[in-house]
């Protein structure tokens, strides 16, 4: 055959292509496959070998022997290499060169292999490279000059694109002037990347190794891509990382976890010292024994709240979560830790703390001062109880004292007659009349006064209680306004009651006498102006075990825009003259926790006000706390 042979082979080992050396020896049909080509030369052993990879040599009838070799060509493809030795006594190619007798060797690499000679002269070359530089696999020859190999490769673009002579002398010229050994990439017409490794050989020349690297150069362009995200993830959420080496101890913290403390990268000082140094003595501990579990493999996460003295010498907080890298025995042998600044966080959910209790603490002092002052106008109503009850005695008092001296009188001047023995018919029935007369004047007036201090005290003894009973509702009305008639008819109004007779109520009549008090005090001072009389109402119904109670007055009334305000402690536009702002904020105290009801304010400017309260007739438990 003289040259080497190459026959391409389908995915279905039909013959596709051969060149004309291979022809000539073995004959190339249309219909020939792999196997009718080779069963006579190599029988069914042979072609298995083939198959495998392992070069097979045959001897010729004319005593010739070739060296056969399989391999992969384009995608889906085979191609066939045949090496023909003359016969001995003929001049081989191989004696032309040490490097013609490896050429088998070389073609089971998968990286391109071609060497030049001294003079720069073509001395073994494999198939690989022929694929990764678009050389025609029938182009080469022993001993082509180099810059032949080169104009080749260039014409096929394997260079890229340019005038050929200039890529012809460039890589001349680089090739004489190259320091030895040096490396480079190149990247081919449809992007792929080749790597090129050149080293000198002993007796002059060199040899180049061509290695595709375009995936690795993918996965690399990859890698660099998602470290510069997460670089810039980092950065962009100021998280800092650490690593920790259980084998060795070596510990590692981030430019970033350095900046969370206030530190550059020239102060930076990886040492476990120096994180002993600059976590709380109290956090320290922790972190160490959380350590100490991800080495036992106890533990394969955790999170802790960590504290850090920073540059400035302020504590800074550090939110840390951390999980452990498995080894191949499935135990942690590093730990990585993120680390994120809460200090701000932190601080604000102290202020939150503090502000609550400082907040629970004025709400109990508060709840303090309002049954303080809740008892403090009770104990006002009840001053004006005994102010009016005062009132009220002093006049059957009065009479009675009267109707006493006169009788005590009229006996003192009968005893004198008596004595005298002056003592007539006359006089006598005279003193009968009058002693009759003043005894039912006085006893008229003490029993007014008797009832009006049995009503003061059961009155008094309610509103200074929270004490519960059944009692007579219309009656219990009528004995809180008799304690403040004086006021009432001092100012001139008229009072109705509509309540029914039988209406009984099994409740805190101390809370209702105090709830009644403060509405006809309130519509005294400041429902009507000076000199005017009015008309106040109590109108009370039963209904489903609900109780309705509607005062009313005729007076000015309540501007709509402050319904919602009168309620709330303190709120009075009556402060000039001496309001203190709590008497109807004490009656919705009173009915929503002492009656369990509900308060509701109507009217209008100039149309009076109307308060109904609802309550149920006997009331559910105690009263509520405040």
């Amino acid at each position: 055959m003289g040259d080497t042979g190459f026959a391409r082979f389908g995915a279905d080992d039909r013959l596709m292509w051969a060149n004309a050396a291979f022809a000539a020896r073995f004959g190339a049909p249309a219909e020939a496959t792999l196997g009718s080509l080779l069963d006579g030369l190599l029988g069914a052993v042979g072609i298995a070998d083939l198959r495998r990879g392992c070069p097979v040599t045959r001897g010729l009838p004319d005593g010739a022997r070739v060296t056969l070799a399989l391999g992969h060509g384009a995608p889906g493809e085979n191609l066939l290499t045949a090496v023909e030795t003359p016969p001995p006594g003929v001049a081989t190619v191989a004696e032309q060169g040490p490097w013609a007798k490896t050429s088998l060797v070389l073609d089971c690499l998968s990286q391109g292999v071609m060497a030049f000679d001294r003079d720069l002269r073509l001395v073994a070359w494999n198939r690989r490279v022929l694929e990764l530089l678009y050389i025609d696999p029938d182009f080469p020859r022993y001993a082509q000059p180099y810059e032949v190999v080169v104009r080749h490769i260039a014409e096929r673009g394997g260079y890229g694109a340019g005038d050929i002579d200039d890529l012809v002398a460039h890589r001349l010229e680089y090739i004489r002037t190259a320091s030895w050994p040096f490396y480079n990439e190149r990247v081919r017409p449809d992007g792929a990347v080749i790597e090129t490794v050149t080293l000198p050989l002993p007796d002059g020349g060199f040899v180049t190794t061509y290695t595709d690297i375009t995936q690795r150069k993918q996965a690399e362009r990859e890698l660099a891509a998602s470290r510069e995200l997460f670089e810039l993830a980092i950065r962009a959420a100021r998280e800092g990382i650490s690593q920790w080496d259980l084998r060795t101890g070596e510990v590692w913290f981030s430019p970033q976890w350095w900046g969370l403390l206030g530190y550059d990268e020239a102060a930076m000082d990886n040492s476990r010292q120096r994180w002993e140094e600059m976590i709380h003595p109290d956090d320290r501990t922790d972190a160490l024994a959380m350590i100490d579990e991800f080495a036992a493999g106890r533990r394969s996460e955790s999170r802790l709240l960590q504290r850090y003295r920073h540059r400035s010498g302020a504590i800074v907080y550090l939110d840390t979560r951390s999980i452990g890298v498995p080894g191949t025995d499935g135990r942690a042998f590093r730990i990585v830790g993120s680390h994120t600044d809460v200090t701000e966080s932190v601080r604000a959910a102290e202020a939150v703390r503090a502000a609550k209790e400082e907040a629970e603490h004025a709400l109990h002092d508060l709840k303090e001062a309002q049954v303080q002052l809740i008892q403090a106008e009770k104990m006002a109503a009840l001053g004006s109880l005994v102010a009016g009850v005062t009132h009220e005695i002093n006049t059957p008092v009065g009479i009675a004292l009267t109707g006493a001296s006169l009788l005590a009188e009229k006996t003192r001047a009968l005893r004198r007659l008596f004595e005298a023995g002056g003592l007539r018919r006359g006089d006598f029935a005279e003193f009968i009349d009058i002693a009759d007369e003043a005894t039912q004047l006085m006893l008229l007036n003490i029993e007014r006064a008797t009832r009006l201090i049995q009503s003061f005290k059961q009155i008094a003894v309610d509103q200074a209680s929270e004490e519960r009973r059944v009692f007579e509702l219309n009656h219990y009305i009528h004995e809180v306004l008799r304690s403040l008639g004086m006021r009432i008819r001092r100012a001139g109004h008229a009072v109705t009651v509509d309540c029914p007779d039988d209406l009984t109520l099994d409740s805190y009549p101390g809370a209702l006498g105090q709830i009644l008090t403060n509405f006809v005090i309130n519509s005294l001072l400041h429902g009507y102006e000076p000199g005017v009389r009015g008309r106040l109402s109590i109108t009370v119904t039963l209904s489903g075990g609900e109780v309705e109670l509607v005062y009313a007055d005729d007076g000015r009334g309540i501007p709509a825009d402050l319904h919602s305000k009168v309620f709330e402690p303190f709120f009075t536009t009556s402060r000039d003259r001496g309001g203190s702002g709590l008497g109807l904020n004490i009656v919705y105290t009173l009915v929503t926790r002492n009656l369990r009801g509900r308060l509701r304010l109507d009217g209008a400017p100039g149309a009076g006000a109307i308060f109904t309260l609802r309550f149920p007739r006997v009331t559910p438990g105690d009263p509520l706390p405040l």
